[in-house]
């Protein structure tokens, strides 16, 4: 008897409530926080329990390869009305060493700015380990920061290493499936715990050297970032896009940035999808035809691409982030509870 034929499916969103404003996750198979399917056969079901059931069938072979059971990608609105605390986030290698866990690669796409936005990306200077230290302290730390004032449609790689942070900006984030990050400063928080000393050999202080990037907007179709955790590409969908993912290996994340549209396989029916919306495609699919269902409708397609040995950090449209020094790589440190950031 031929398998069932897994479908297209949005998954329930889940808001959490920071001090700065709200993180409604999308996607994302943490543990603490399991997304629920809401479309198709399989709606009711959480993400982990597709992927211990279906595996290579929902995700593929080239993240089932190095990911195994947990889905890789997380997708979540992070809608910051204030200002978020300094983080920095390990890398994969520190992140199994110390944690056994996986390390975090972002890409922030803006999807509104504020009169007050700003991104805080690494520094502006070269910076030495023990001014930034100090600085953290006496409360000074922003004259080190390279801040960037965002502007919508604009994309930035949030690489581990980089001290990031951001305020009155809505972003989509588009993750590694970790939210294993520390926090390296809290402003005027005095009650937030802070994590500098564990993180403190995980900071890259060279100074950051991308300029803002921002897509051609006379492409249909434009590939934004290329990590060995995650690719995207940038989708204006003008007219119906059919889309073959034949030999590809991996499954196809969409998220909704704005307008609406359908998502339609043949013999199914079509899964109708907003703004804030995001979808995974199982990697069994093979065809798909993508149809806006309103003017200025933007997506951002996600997938994996088969890892390299050695991992290379690639932005298509600016010059790569220059990465510090390797850092020794310590065992047996106790993971972060996440329920604190």
């Amino acid at each position: 008897m031929d398998e069932k034929k897994l479908t297209p499916m949005r998954f329930r969103p889940e808001k959490v409530e920071r001090k700065w404003g709200i993180a409604e996750y999308r996607i994302a198979d943490l543990g603490y926080i399991d997304s629920v399917a809401l479309d198709g056969w399989l709606s009711g079901n959480s993400i982990s329990d597709i992927m211990q059931t279906y595996l290579e069938r929902f995700t593929g072979e080239v993240p089932f390869e190095y990911y195994g059971t947990q889905f890789p990608v997380m997708v979540k609105w992070l809608d910051i009305k204030g200002r978020t605390s300094l983080h920095v986030n390990p890398d994969d290698e520190a992140a199994e060493q110390r944690y056994d866990a996986f390390g975090k690669t972002a890409l922030w796409y803006v999807a509104e700015a504020g009169a007050d936005a700003k991104l805080f990306l690494g520094f502006k200077r070269e910076v030495t380990a023990e001014e930034f230290w100090r600085k953290c302290q006496d409360g000074t730390v922003e004259e080190l920061l390279n801040v960037v004032k965002p502007k919508v449609g604009e994309h930035y790689l949030v690489t581990p290493g980089m001290v990031h942070a951001a305020q009155d900006v809505r972003l989509l984030e588009v993750a590694e499936s970790s939210e294993l990050w520390f926090r390296l400063h809290a402003w005027d928080d005095p009650e937030a715990e802070l994590h500098l000393e564990e993180a403190f050999d995980l900071i890259d202080f060279k100074p950051y050297r991308v300029a803002p990037a921002k897509g051609d907007p006379e492409a249909v179709t434009e590939k934004i970032a290329v990590t060995p955790q995650f690719s995207v590409s940038e989708i204006r969908l003008m007219n119906p896009v059919r889309i073959g993912a034949e030999n590809n290996g991996s499954f196809l994340l969409y998220a909704c940035v704005k307008g609406a549209g359908s998502l339609a396989v043949e013999g199914m029916d079509p899964l109708y999808f907003h703004a804030g919306d995001a979808i995974v495609v199982p990697a069994e699919i093979q065809q798909l035809t993508l149809t806006p269902e309103a003017r200025g409708t933007l997506l951002l397609e996600v997938t994996l691409e088969p890892r390299k040995d050695k991992d290379e950090y690639i932005d298509p449209n600016a010059e790569p982030y220059l990465k510090g020094e390797e850092y020794d790589g310590l065992e047996g440190d106790e993971l972060p509870d996440p329920e604190l950031y």
